[in-house]
């Protein structure tokens, strides 16, 4: 795919593994102005602290934190802030559910249709959160959704927001990226199945 400039976007991906098998989340955001050295800075911070107190306890202690990595995608060629996570893996020292388990936040924006939602994954979901094979507390879908409403505040506190990128309509590719801003986070109790996150 040629490169797609999005204006004032940084794509923010947190790299991760488990058991040496690789996974990441990525998530995009609006700066608020034209990406600066200095922004991507500031974006990666929010995110690091958030990791450390809203993220990490989701988690396993099998799942490691990586790097996370922020780039300005309004250019090619887009420059980088690299960092290794302040906090270096889960905190929730429960037993491992199977490396496939995943469980979605979903992301939604003021509008309709597949080109205004976004999904994002919680791994290592720890077994003690499990009610059955198919499904999660409540308890815990109401921590997960709480922990990315969090996210959003402290984006807009710092002058950011977190958003869905389209890069396509009606199939085609966009000349150039939309960036559409999430408002709200939606959860409910069932597993769902990555199977890239298994050792196969």
């Amino acid at each position: 795919m040629p490169f797609q400039p999005t204006p004032q976007a940084v794509q923010v991906r947190l790299l991760m593994s488990q058991n040496d098998v690789r996974m990441e989340n990525v998530w995009n955001v609006d700066a608020g102005a034209g990406v600066t050295p200095v922004l991507l800075f500031n974006i990666g911070t929010v995110f690091d602290a958030w990791i450390t107190s809203s993220y990490a306890p989701l988690c396993n202690s099998s799942i490691k934190f990586d790097q996370i990595i922020c780039t300005d995608i309004s250019v090619a060629n887009g420059a980088q802030d690299i960092r290794i996570p302040t906090t270096t893996g889960g905190t929730n020292v429960g037993v491992q559910s199977g490396g496939n388990v995943a469980f979605v936040a979903s992301l939604r924006t003021l509008h309709t249709g597949k080109n205004y939602r976004g999904r994002t994954y919680v791994p290592g979901v720890p077994q003690t959160y499990l009610t059955d094979a198919q499904h999660v507390s409540s308890a815990y879908a109401a921590v997960v959704n709480s922990a990315f409403q969090t996210l959003l505040t402290n984006l807009s506190t710092a002058g950011f927001a977190l958003c869905v990128l389209s890069r396509y309509l009606n199939k085609i590719l966009r000349t150039v990226g939309l960036l559409t801003e999430i408002i709200s986070v939606v959860t409910d109790t069932k597993i769902d199945s990555q199977q890239r996150r298994t050792a196969n």
